[in-house]
């Protein structure tokens, strides 16, 4: 074995989730460090592309490494694995860009207040 995957294995076992749920996990922590690191907004295609990035080179090593291992790339496994990498983090990018849900509410208007030293009409 290699040492990325005994670490994926790894942390699988410790977590006791599935492979896909910490595809998801993994996609919002990018997402989201993007947008904190990088200052995009996460209605910028950036993150999003950043996450793809991420999931396409870790496609890429499970794919070397089954063919290598199995001479099965299992190429539509990896498909999958990216589409659901990219799934969620679409959503928040779709809710961001086409919604009113991440907006900060705009502050009320003060009401004037009258102090009493403005002359009466």
């Amino acid at each position: 074995m290699n040492p990325l995957n005994d670490f994926k294995i790894a942390i699988v076992d410790f977590t006791g989730l599935a492979k896909d749920a910490l595809h998801i996990y993994v996609a919002l922590g990018v997402f989201i460090a993007a947008c904190l690191i990088f200052r995009w907004r996460a209605l910028e295609w950036k993150p999003v592309l950043l996450v793809l990035a991420v999931a396409i080179c870790g496609e890429i090593f499970d794919m070397r490494h089954n063919a290598l291992r199995e001479n099965d790339p299992f190429v539509l496994a990896s498909l999958h694995d990216v589409w659901n990498t990219l799934l969620v983090p679409l959503i928040i990018f779709a809710a961001a860009r086409y919604s009113r849900i991440f907006e900060k509410p705009k502050p009320p208007k003060a009401e004037a207040v009258v102090s009493g030293n403005e002359p009466e009409m």
